[in-house]
């Protein structure tokens, strides 16, 4: 780093003579307030730093967005690496099948999204505009066909109720909708490159791109709902007091125990995601907050949810449960494969 001092370049043919001392009548005070040293100069940022070309609030806010995606990111590698078992065990020992393949697309595109993002905000691409345009497409894929599984659960319940079939089913497709709507926000407004650097910074930020995380929210709410009545209803048998089917849709009291089972999925999957898409909507909206802050749970409140939806899905499909006691339960083979269509959630219609 260049030292500030108060010397003068003059003429000479002896190297040792190019530069000139400083004048001995300079006071010594004056002298070592001059020869300051490199840690008491502020330092000046490259041309090819983007923090050069940022203020430094925003600078520090966007190091925190990507510390905050690289967790995430690397909380959905280690989930995906150790149920890499599970996964070899759900091509080989299955059918393949379309919840299977679904199950896989949601893995995957999940996992490309994440890494696009993260590779987004740290690496030195260049051409922002087409991998910022690319982001939302993935995006598109992922939470569908994450919520596409939740469907073909509640359709192996409610696999005799047509209408309920039906209306689920719009709701998926309102979930596709969201997710194309976050496409059409970002190709109305690309992102750009930091100054003349190679790095990327998003554009701005469209309120009704967050259909994409509400509309999923409601229908797992609905979904979650239909299936603990349905299941509450073979608690019950008779009874039809209030007081008893409150115990069975919270405590799963009387049911079978791959019933309840179940019903602990459905109750862990929600209760987690939940908590952390509600608060990650209401951050959204808290104006007086900056926009990166608002933005910030996005990443960390998909990975959730693709965890504990996948999560869901393998212990559906695999029959294999474990109660309090350490007793491994493991689902019948006539109730998990009694017909193709109770394959779709992986062995939740019960067999008449």
């Amino acid at each position: 780093m260049a030292r500030f001092l108060t010397y003068k370049y003059v003429a000479s043919s002896s190297p040792r003579n190019n530069l000139e001392t400083p004048s001995p009548a300079l006071p010594t005070l004056r002298i070592r307030k001059i020869m300051t040293t490199p840690s008491d100069l502020n330092p000046t940022p490259s041309i090819l730093d983007p923090s050069a070309y940022l203020p430094p609030v925003l600078n520090f806010e966007l190091t925190i967005e990507t510390y905050v995606s690289i967790a995430a990111l690397v909380v959905q590698i280690w989930d995906m690496l150790n149920n890499v078992n599970a996964d070899y065990k759900l091509l080989t020992r299955h059918q393949l099948r379309l919840p299977t393949i679904v199950y896989f697309i949601s893995r995957f595109s999940t996992l490309a999204y994440m890494l696009m993002v993260t590779i987004f905000e740290t690496a030195s691409i260049g051409d922002c505009e087409k991998l910022y345009k690319l982001i939302p497409w993935l995006f598109c894929i992922a939470m569908p066909s994450t919520s596409l599984l939740f469907f073909f659960r509640v359709t192996a319940m409610y696999s005799d109720y047509k209408s309920v079939v039906a209306f689920f089913f719009l709701m998926w497709l309102g979930i596709l909708a969201g997710g194309v709507t976050s496409v059409l926000s970002v190709l109305s407004d690309a992102g750009s490159n930091i100054g003349p650097t190679r790095r990327c910074i998003g554009g701005t930020m469209k309120t009704f791109i967050w259909t994409g995380i509400i509309v999923p929210l409601v229908n797992d709410s609905l979904i979650f709902f239909a299936i603990s009545f349905r299941l509450m209803l073979v608690g019950l048998g008779e009874r039809v007091r209030i007081r008893d089917a409150v115990k069975v849709i919270i405590f799963g009291k009387d049911l079978p125990a791959f019933s309840k089972a179940l019903l602990r999925d459905g109750q862990a999957y929600y209760l987690t995601t939940l908590g952390l898409t509600f608060t990650t909507t209401i951050i959204f909206f808290i104006q007086s907050m900056p926009i990166v802050y608002r933005t910030i749970l996005a990443m960390p409140n998909f990975t959730v949810i693709n965890i504990m939806a996948c999560r869901v899905y393998r212990r559906t499909k695999s029959g294999v449960y474990r109660e309090n006691n350490g007793v491994e339960l493991r689902l019948p083979v006539s109730f998990r494969e009694s017909s193709r269509r109770a394959d779709f959630a992986g062995g939740l219609q019960p067999v008449h």
